[in-house]
């Protein structure tokens, strides 16, 4: 790897970063990039890949927050420019491929190996299994109403939706396909009332009892925050949103003990793990190098 500055363009706003490569040093060391997304989950999985690859090899890794969206790190990547980055496995579905090459699927399994064999081959980087969690649209309840009425699945509720007002944001109301109307056909039901907002007036208007039911996607920390119940999506209605870790092959191949690093990670953090780890950041205001080394360290992959 070379040592460069560059500077990239992202949705209007210059971006600049430095890109480090071989140190020259006699243990041959490299500085490698990890491109991180606004939301907390991949911030702190580029902590995880950056303590264990500084813990366990000469290596550093420099990471690069507030990347707009996955388009941009994807671009990146095959710029040379990032070497690491956490994707998510339905981004296959957002027109990145003509129609004749994606077989929608709401099947995690399908849907991951997709974007394993179709980004692995455009961008010439490695799409590893699932780290552990999902990041995707849920359907939550209050905790309490959930175990008094013993639902545990979004077809549970149907028995109680008449009933119960659902907050949602508003594309979710409006989209056909994914949203609300897909919704009802799939569950066969729909709620007394469906009211789209903000996302922060959905959280507060089920904690003050305005609201029964919301979307929520699967890592919000409120659902810890206000003791919210996530309903298992029982018909697969929702698209999988699988987390996972990819990197340039090139430098998988040039350096065997950084891809077993990446291989250790595979399953390492679950949905209700890495929510926990979300709440620590967001709502406890804790780092996310302190909330990574903390969770390593009680996995035991970290002294």
């Amino acid at each position: 790897m070379r040592k460069m500055i560059f500077t990239s363009l992202v949705t209007g706003v210059l971006l600049t970063m430095s890109a480090c490569g071989n140190s020259g040093s006699s243990d041959d060391s490299e500085v490698f990039e990890f491109g991180a997304q606004r939301n907390t989950d991949p911030k702190i999985m580029a902590e995880v890949v950056k303590q264990l690859v500084e813990d366990q090899t000469d290596h550093e890794v420099n990471i690069t927050e507030d990347i707009p969206a996955s388009p941009q790190i994807m671009a990146a990547i095959d710029r040379e420019e990032f070497d690491f980055a956490l994707l998510y496995s339905g981004e296959v579905y957002n027109n990145h491929f003509d129609d004749d090459q994606v077989e929608y699927s709401t099947d995690p399994q399908d849907t991951i190996m997709q974007a394993q064999e179709l980004f692995g081959e455009e961008y010439d980087m490695t799409w590893y299994d699932s780290v552990g969690f999902s990041n995707q649209y849920g359907i939550a309840i209050q905790g309490a109403f959930a175990e008094e009425n013993n639902i545990v699945t979004m077809t549970d509720l149907g028995e109680f939706a008449e009933d119960l007002t659902l907050g949602t944001d508003n594309s979710w109301i409006e989209r056909s396909n994914d949203g609300y109307q897909g919704y009802q056909q799939s569950y066969g039901y729909e709620f007394g009332d469906a009211r789209g907002m903000d996302v922060a007036l959905m959280y507060a208007g089920i904690e003050s009892d305005d609201l029964d039911v919301v979307t929520a996607y699967t890592v919000d920390p409120q659902i810890l925050e206000y003791d919210l119940k996530l309903l298992e999506d029982d018909q697969k209605f929702f698209p999988p949103y699988d987390g996972s870790l990819v990197a340039r092959n090139q430098v998988l191949d040039n350096h065997s003990d950084v891809s077993e690093i990446l291989d250790s990670i595979v399953g390492l953090v679950s949905t209700e793990e890495m929510t926990a780890l979300i709440h620590e950041v967001d709502i406890n205001e804790r780092s996310t190098e302190e909330v990574a080394r903390e969770f390593l360290q009680e996995k035991g992959m970290l002294e």
